[in-house]
């Protein structure tokens, strides 16, 4: 082999060593291209997707809570336990974002304490309560007061909880049971019911003398009934269990 030769080979062994180094840089220049073109669209996806998940999985910030006390004149004897559980209620409702309001009812129309305030507000007007005064005859008006805290609530998308602390003395004037359910279905507000006494619910053969519209009425828009009767060591327990199912309706409005 002469010098001339060896030199040929040796150029055309380099230039094929050269030819196959562009090739590869010419594909590894075609892959990052194709990836710097696809991967900001599949982070926008994911990021997206991301959101939702995250925005599905949050609970509704903050609940509206409308409590209604029964202040008649045959709640003497338990207005502590009924101011108690209200407040239990409500302390262990105390987040930010929950707003409560208090109304007040019996023999007399109802009257509106506080408006959408913080807990220690509504706390303070709790403590305020007294029982109304006797009277020889009187009805007690609880669909007044419903229809009070009915139009309390804001029209926003937090859970809506409707709780009443009561005798049992439910009376709904005629026709008008299917309209206010049909109502709280519509905005979502569900009823709460703590019955509290010094007195038994039932008469003979167990049959429902007080709260039995209002039993109906919670089951009608997927609250909770409580008996508390008048037994203050009822309340602690009775203020935890009304309160995780508040919180527990936020959970759901997350899903």
């Amino acid at each position: 082999m002469t010098r001339q030769t060896y030199f040929a080979e040796l150029t055309g062994e380099n230039t094929d060593v050269q030819v196959l180094k562009r090739a590869l840089k010419l594909v590894s220049v075609f892959f990052m291209l194709m990836f710097s073109i696809a991967f900001p669209a599949w982070a926008q996806v994911t990021t997206a997707g991301e959101a939702r998940t995250t925005a599905q999985d949050v609970p509704s910030a903050g609940h509206q809570v409308i409590i209604l006390l029964d202040t008649n004149p045959h709640q003497k004897k338990v207005l502590p336990v009924e101011l108690a559980l209200a407040e239990g209620i409500i302390q262990k409702l105390s987040q930010p974002g929950n707003s409560f309001s208090v109304i007040t009812f019996g023999s007399s129309p109802p009257s509106l304490l506080k408006s959408g305030v913080a807990s220690d507000d509504a706390i303070a007007a709790i403590r305020g309560v007294t029982l109304q005064t006797r009277e020889k005859y009187f009805s007690v008006h609880f669909y007044d007061a419903l229809t009070l805290g009915l139009g309390e609530f804001a029209g926003d998308a937090r859970p809506k909880s409707l709780l009443v602390i009561s005798e049992g003395n439910d009376y709904f004037p005629r026709k008008t049971f299917k309209e206010t359910v049909a109502k709280m279905e519509q905005q979502q507000i569900a009823c709460d019911a703590a019955m509290v006494a010094s007195h038994s619910f039932y008469g003979t053969k167990g049959i429902q003398m007080y709260g039995f519209d209002l039993r109906r009425f919670v089951g009608k828009t997927h609250g909770q009934y409580v008996e508390v009767g008048g037994n203050q060591k009822k309340v602690p327990r009775s203020a935890e269990q009304l309160s995780e199912g508040i919180l527990s309706r936020g959970m759901n409005a997350g899903k």
